[in-house]
């Protein structure tokens, strides 16, 4: 296992401790997970999109993601009607299966197997996750609240998002055959660097073991269907859409990551069955990281 996998399992586990042993809680979880989002992951997408060469096929990877996606929430919907959930259950459900982890899960383990042209593959990838994140699964999750909310601020969380302009700016960039200034650069390289330790002491901050034993019945029916389901949904969008080599690697092994934190962040916002949501999230990221060592050989057996 590469000594980045495993520098990320360790700083993981130290997470999960300091949020067990009370020295650490859920708002520092949360806060950290904004500093992430709002510095070092758009560090993180302009320094891996520069100069960076996309082939001819790389409009498919976001597409892929939002095939994966909608096809996710289509299989969980019914199932949230099987049980007859609560409107709020039934919403948290529907958050934790929908909810794709690439961010703090999936993009250490594709920079630490593929390097930084796998990264800009993945990255592409969550434009479409990431799109439909912050516009559909958070529409569905405002619709089984029973908070007032409205459009316009769902539409505000999108626009305003730091990682959507660093994208947008690179994508740009790319178009006009340009590159980044080398000062800046190299400004943003250390904090680019930032992104996988801190990504993977947010997950381990995430974890709550009181909310995984009430609810871990349905929480683990959830994790099933996010990295299981995921997975095969991975693979029948990649082969429908042809995807071969780097683009069919990561298609499939971001369709089975854990359920993301963001999951946690909108069921805190919309009022809905916030314990089934953070169960969801720990459980999956525990499985995401017992399978950890095992990752590297499939990437690597999927992009062959």
């Amino acid at each position: 296992m590469p000594a980045t996998l495993q520098a990320f399992i360790a700083i993981f586990l130290l997470g999960a401790l300091l949020r067990s042993s009370g020295l650490l809680r859920k708002l520092h979880a949360e806060r950290l997970a904004s500093v992430v989002f709002s510095i070092s992951l758009p560090a993180t997408i302009l320094v891996s999109l520069d100069r960076m060469v996309f082939a001819p096929t790389a409009w498919k990877l976001p597409l892929a993601a939002c095939l994966v996606t909608l096809s996710m929430l289509l299989c969980s919907w019914p199932v949230t009607r099987l049980l007859h959930l609560s409107r709020a259950t039934r919403g948290g459900f529907l958050l934790g299966t929908g909810c794709i982890n690439s961010v703090y899960f999936a993009y250490p383990v594709v920079l630490a197997t593929l390097g930084d042209k796998g990264l800009a593959q993945a990255i592409l990838f969550d434009l479409g996750q990431t799109t439909l994140t912050l516009t559909v699964i958070y529409a569905l999750a405002v619709w089984h609240s029973a908070k007032s909310a409205t459009t316009r601020s769902a539409m505000l969380r999108f626009v305003s998002s730091p990682p959507l302009w660093a994208l947008c700016l690179s994508l740009l960039l790319t178009l006009f055959g340009l590159h980044l200034p080398g000062w800046l650069r190299e400004t943003l390289i250390p904090i680019h660097l930032t992104t996988t330790p801190l990504a993977s002491l947010v997950l381990g901050l995430s974890i709550s073991f009181s909310a995984v034993r009430r609810t871990w019945p349905l929480a683990l029916l959830g994790v099933g269907m996010r990295m299981l389901g995921g997975l095969l949904l991975g693979f029948a969008v990649a082969y429908g859409l042809d995807l071969a080599g780097m683009e069919r690697a990561i298609v499939i092994l971001i369709a089975a990551m854990p359920s993301a934190v963001t999951a946690v962040i909108f069921a805190t916002d919309t009022g809905l069955d916030e314990d089934l949501v953070t169960s969801i999230v720990a459980l999956s990221i525990c499985v995401g990281v017992a399978l950890l060592p095992w990752l590297p050989q499939l990437v690597f057996l999927l992009a062959g």
